[in-house]
């Protein structure tokens, strides 16, 4: 993303390079003017970009957090799913027993930040 400061140096260059050129002031006026406006614009749009991001990012963030944690337990198996929403994660899958859902809940619930939640939605099927 290109600054609002670095838009306004390259401004002042092309403003040399034309007064050089023989432009009046009033033209090298209008491209400063011009460059610092469309510079605007653009950081302004590029806020708007991220702010529509983040919560996407966020929530990226979250599931491959809590999956990581759930798939570093060799207790676990390695088929159950995340879901990651905006105010916590669901798991979903199946485990063998009431004792590894219970820790596939409480890793999820460790994993994440304070006022998130985890639905534990894994079913028991015992092999």
């Amino acid at each position: 993303m290109i600054s609002l400061h670095r838009c306004f140096s390259y401004s002042l260059l092309i403003g040399a390079g034309l007064l050089g050129a023989g432009c009046s002031q009033s033209t090298i006026n209008g491209v400063e003017h011009d460059t610092k406006n469309n510079a605007a614009i653009v950081q302004h749009e590029a806020d708007k970009a991220l702010k529509t991001a983040k919560p996407q990012l966020d929530k990226l963030s979250l599931g491959a957090r809590v999956t990581a944690a759930i798939q570093a337990n060799a207790n676990l198996p390695k088929t159950i799913r995340v879901d990651a929403g905006s105010d916590g994660v669901k798991l979903r899958g199946k485990v063998q027993n009431a004792k590894q859902k219970a820790l596939a809940g409480r890793i999820a619930a460790d994993t994440l930040p304070s006022g998130k939640t985890v639905q534990n939605d894994l079913t028991i099927e015992p092999s």
